[in-house]
């Protein structure tokens, strides 16, 4: 009797290991798949801010031109506004907001200075011919 008794602890000792080895896998499988989407958050991060320095450098390019920009629709579900305007005298106020297909939002805010010919009161374009 007591030989069966101890291949019932046995037993009884295995599914206890058993057990407390799957509750160990779920938790390292959990964190996997956590540390999944946290990746691909921050890739989809990562590309927003890279739309947006982009659509900063396509703005300061086109800078004399003040007018709104039509919503740019960019590869992945990424959607991009730009706009520009006036914010001081020689300075201009440059807005890129880009929309993640998650439903985030990654906006890239810049003060620049305008060029002379843009710049209302165009003192800059009398200096141009002298040297």
């Amino acid at each position: 009797m007591t030989r069966s008794i101890e291949r019932g602890l046995a037993l009884l000792e295995v599914m206890v290991a058993l057990v407390i080895l799957g509750m160990v896998a779920i938790g390292y499988l959990q964190l996997l798949q956590v540390s999944h989407t946290l990746v691909l958050r921050s890739r989809v991060q990562a590309q927003a801010v890279s739309y947006a320095a982009a659509g900063m450098e396509r703005a300061k390019l086109e800078l004399p031109n003040l007018e709104p920009k039509p919503t740019e629709l960019l590869p992945d579900g990424f959607r991009r506004e730009t706009t520009a305007r006036r914010w001081r005298p020689g300075l201009a106020l440059l807005t890129v907001m880009v929309y993640q297909p998650g439903g985030g939002r990654f906006d890239l805010v810049r003060l620049v200075a305008e060029p002379p010919e843009a710049r209302p009161d165009s003192a800059g374009s009398n200096l141009r011919g002298r040297r």
